[in-house]
């Protein structure tokens, strides 16, 4: 009985390790890689209206407006090995939709430094709703020029970039970004003209620029704090706002502002200025506020 007791002992084991052996032969992939090329656009047509859904789980990625005439076009380059982009097209009404998944098989030992890639390019004339989806990426989102009603993006791991460096002819009604782990600056919210902004913060830094040329607007923004850190930078001429819970006064640094409890406010002699409204929830992580 001992005997066979110990036998069994060894055997569970044993399968543990031949399982976990197969695993790595599955992980470990050092053949070499199988790039692969993808383009896609679409002429605007009856299209009054463009839903995009994009994710991207790993690589480069470029968005920017586009004078051309094309409703959306797209050039992705990928490792056909580890990635398998995912294309669809369709009309509901006048409402176009576009939507781009990659799914991505992650992998060790393929040392080639050459990752994804891909360009994207909006037309610059209708309404756009985007919803981004940004994993282990390198991410340059240049919205200039965009009409741009509503956007949702999610941040993964990595440096995400979004300016809008001219002022918007219409605002954008809603915002919301979901920052993961590394670094996510959005600049020109001002000239985004954005209505409503939540920013849930994650590990890392976040840098959010109010400033632009926008005039007589009001910007309504609340920011959820993880454990990381998120700068504010704000406009002198704007008339500023700012609430943050009790707990979090600790880690709230305002320098210019009057302070009445947990109230921050800076007033503005201008009535045309733009009107900023902060609200801040408390976290690990801590607040500045800089006037530039």
């Amino acid at each position: 009985m001992i005997e066979q007791s110990n036998n069994r002992r060894w055997t569970l084991p044993l399968a543990g390790l031949l399982l976990l052996v197969a695993a790595c032969n599955e992980i470990i992939d050092n053949s070499p890689p199988d790039f692969q090329n993808l383009k896609e656009s679409r002429p605007i047509g009856n299209a009054k209206a463009l839903d995009v859904r994009l994710r991207y789980d790993i690589g480069k990625l470029e968005v920017r407006s586009d004078g051309s005439g094309d409703l959306f076009s797209f050039n992705l380059d990928y490792d056909a090995r580890k990635s398998k982009p995912r294309f669809d097209f369709k009309m509901n009404g006048d409402r176009a939709v576009m939507e781009l998944e990659m799914d991505h098989r992650f992998g060790i030992g393929n040392s080639n430094k050459r990752a994804n890639e891909l360009s994207l390019r909006l037309n610059d004339s209708i309404p756009l709703d985007l919803d981004f989806s940004a994993g282990v990426s390198d991410s340059h989102l240049d919205l200039t020029g965009l009409d741009i009603t509503r956007f949702h993006l999610r941040g993964g791991v990595g440096r995400t970039e979004v300016s809008f460096d001219r002022p918007q002819e219409k605002p954008m009604a809603y915002f919301e970004v979901e920052s993961g782990v590394g670094n996510l600056t959005i600049r020109g919210l001002g000239n985004a003209r954005v209505e409503h902004l939540k920013v849930d913060g994650g590990v890392g830094r976040t840098d959010l620029d109010f400033t632009g040329e926008a005039k007589d607007a009001r910007m309504d923004t609340e920011i959820n704090v993880g454990v990381g850190q998120v700068r504010l930078l704000v406009p002198r001429s704007a008339d500023i706002t700012i609430e943050a819970e009790s707990s979090f006064l600790s880690n709230l640094s305002a320098p210019g502002f009057e302070k009445n409890g947990s109230t921050y406010t800076r007033r503005s002699t201008d009535d045309d200025s733009t009107k900023i409204f902060i609200r801040i929830r408390s976290g690990v992580g801590g607040v500045t506020v800089e006037l530039i």
